[in-house]
């Protein structure tokens, strides 16, 4: 495998053997073991197959060695998210910093942190209701199919450089346009 570490949207595909909970181990080993950088792992899954998979599939999110890991959702949502811890998974040196060592955020003070999950909606709403999955209204601005993300986006950005309530409702109106 690789030994670079990309900062932006990379997919590989890579074939392995195994059905259910046999291919969720195998797919955490490769990972830990095969792919440079510890900073995120996304996961996505529909949310029958991860109630099938029941307590195996917790198991597997706890097993990746990744300072991030998001099921149905953009990795930068822990970054995003002010009060999780964002960083490498544990283990770096100052000899091989990889994906660097340490924290930031953290306003919780959460000593020593592994990992931050991040959880999103499979389908957008309405499609997740019919999913059996609860996801708010309205469409998440990171779907590609969110046709105000990038204006919610800017909107948020205002509203964490300088929050107000007032602020509030631009950031609704524009997201339930999506």
């Amino acid at each position: 495998m690789g030994t670079t570490e990309y900062f932006a949207p990379v997919l590989g595909v890579l074939t392995l053997p195994g059905r259910g909970v046999e291919f969720l181990d195998r797919a955490v080993e490769r990972a830990n073991r095969d792919l440079f950088g510890t900073l995120g792992a996304n996961i996505v899954i529909d949310p029958a197959t991860m109630k099938r998979l029941g307590g195996a599939f917790d198991r597997a999110v706890a097993a990746l060695r990744y300072g991030t890991v998001a099921v149905n959702a953009w990795t930068a949502l822990g970054f995003l998210t002010a009060t999780a811890p964002w960083g490498a998974f544990p283990g770096h040196t100052v000899a091989d910093a990889g994906s660097g060592i340490g924290v930031v955020h953290n306003a919780l003070l959460i000593d020593a942190p592994e990992r931050t999950v991040v959880r999103g909606p499979f389908r957008p709403f309405p499609r997740s209701v019919a999913g059996g999955e609860f996801a708010l209204f309205p469409k998440p601005p990171w779907f590609v199919t969110a046709r105000s993300g990038a204006l919610t986006g800017r909107r948020l950005t205002r509203l964490a450089q300088r929050p107000s309530w007032t602020r509030m409702p631009a950031v609704f109106a524009s997201a339930f346009r999506a």
